[in-house]
């Protein structure tokens, strides 16, 4: 939020300067070298081969370097070793990705920041091969990997592998043993897991997953009083179709589910116009010449008002639609549903009289088509949003001590920040869920 406010009073300060180049050169005078850069890859993304705007953007990220340097030596002077390593690890990142590389006095700090670097990690390391957690270690090596490769450490970091090997190998020896019967989230982790160690193992269970389902139904309960009962039944049949497709890209779904989920969908239309015949009269006004009664020897102009009166039909329509979808998934209710009503008045008549202004008018009726589809679109639109609600109750609030991993495993996949998930994977596994998942892609 702040940074926001910084950039917003940026381009304020800025809006008289006639370039990005100029905006960024004039942040870059006032020591905001983040902000310069930004406005220096602007110009570039405008231009690629604006020479000025590129030479300008490697400065200012050189600046961006130096100051990083300097809050990296001022983290390892305060004795936060962990900080100063996460800084310069950030450092060599951005090093590698804009393609900069430190020379003069910058390369020499830096590389005395990484001798310094040096003796953290293989401290760190130590003590991480001496626990109980392999993919702590492992985290380790993926959280600080330039700044291990930079001082030259991953030749002896691999002697912990036979050491942290062995811890694996016990940890998918206890996870094999829990995988039984319908544990079909905690195998697809150990098969992941012990394969990436390099585990083998023959995992059993069952052949159907009793608690999702292989496919979506969709019974039909329609009332369509609309003499557009057609068009309303073909946007019913593209709106179910959407909802299976997207079932089917949800938690719930699953090839080897062994349950369909009948949904019911409903509609209720009622459509009406009525139609009021009558005539309608238009007053104008002509010119015409009359008698001056002041010279019998002179004419004048005379307005004169007369009436058209010409055939128009009012229209009154009403347009109300109830729609609701409902199933029971889990043992719980999925469902939602839209009301909506419309009134319209509307006339025609096909009076075309230029004297009195008038041209033919149709009436402008409700498009009943356009209408009904927004209302679909109101309801389906959270049915994505329902279905992970409902998993999340399932398996997230249901913390049953015998179901544990599983349960843990399925409440991941829509709540991977829960309490609930990380507390149970850094007692498992010493990390978080989001460090297991980047690790093995669980």
């Amino acid at each position: 939020m702040i940074r926001a406010i910084v950039l917003l009073g940026s381009f304020l300060l800025l809006s008289a300067c006639t370039s990005l180049v100029e905006k960024g050169d004039k942040l870059y005078e006032q020591g905001m070298y983040q902000q310069a850069a930004e406005f220096y890859q602007a110009a570039l993304n405008e231009d690629a081969t604006d020479v000025e705007a590129q030479q300008r953007l490697n400065q200012a990220r050189h600046k961006i370097i130096d100051r990083g340097l300097i809050e990296v030596r001022m983290l390892r002077l305060a004795a936060n070793y962990v900080g100063a390593a996460d800084k310069l690890e950030s450092i060599l990142r951005n090093q590698n990705t804009w393609h900069v590389e430190a020379m003069g006095a910058q390369a020499a700090t830096q590389n005395e920041e990484v001798r310094y670097a040096e003796h953290f990690l293989k401290d760190y390391a130590k003590d991480l091969a001496a626990g109980r957690f392999p993919d702590k270690f492992r985290w380790f090596e993926h959280k600080y990997a330039l700044l291990i490769a930079n001082a030259q450490l991953s030749a002896s970091f691999n002697n912990y592998q036979s050491q942290l090997s062995r811890l694996a190998k016990s940890k998918c020896d206890t996870l094999a043993k829990q995988v039984i019967s319908q544990r079909f989230f905690l195998h697809a982790l150990t098969q992941k897991y012990c394969s990436v160690w390099q585990v083998k193992h023959r995992l059993s269970i069952d052949s159907q997953d009793n608690s999702r389902f292989r496919k979506i139904a969709f019974n039909e309960q329609l009332q369509l009083n609309t003499p557009k009962r057609r068009d309303h039944q073909h946007l019913i049949e593209g709106a179910t179709r959407q909802l299976q497709e997207r079932f089917q890209r949800s938690i719930w779904y699953s090839p080897k589910g062994s349950q369909v989920l009948n949904v019911t969908m409903a509609a209720n239309v009622e459509y009406q116009r009525t139609s009021t015949h009558k005539q309608q009269e238009k007053r104008y006004v002509v010119q015409t010449l009359r008698p001056d009664p002041q010279d019998e020897n002179k004419q004048v102009a005379v307005d004169i008002e007369r009436v058209y009166i010409y055939p128009q039909v009012d229209y009154q329509e009403t347009y109300s639609v109830q729609l609701s979808y409902q199933g029971q998934i889990g043992g719980m209710l999925l469902t939602d549903q839209y009301i909506d009503r419309q009134t319209n008045q509307t006339t025609s008549h096909s009076a075309n009289f230029a004297k009195a202004q008038l041209q033919p008018k149709t009436a402008t009726f409700i498009d009943q088509q356009q209408a009904f589809a927004s209302y679909l679109d109101n309801l389906t639109r959270e049915f994505d949003t329902h279905l992970k609600q409902l998993w999340g109750q399932q398996y997230c609030r249901n913390q049953q001590a015998h179901t544990r991993a599983e349960n843990v495993l399925r409440c991941a996949h829509v709540e991977p920040n829960n309490n609930y998930v990380n507390s149970w994977f850094e007692q498992q596994f010493g990390i978080n869920y989001q460090a297991m998942h980047t690790l093995y892609g669980i």
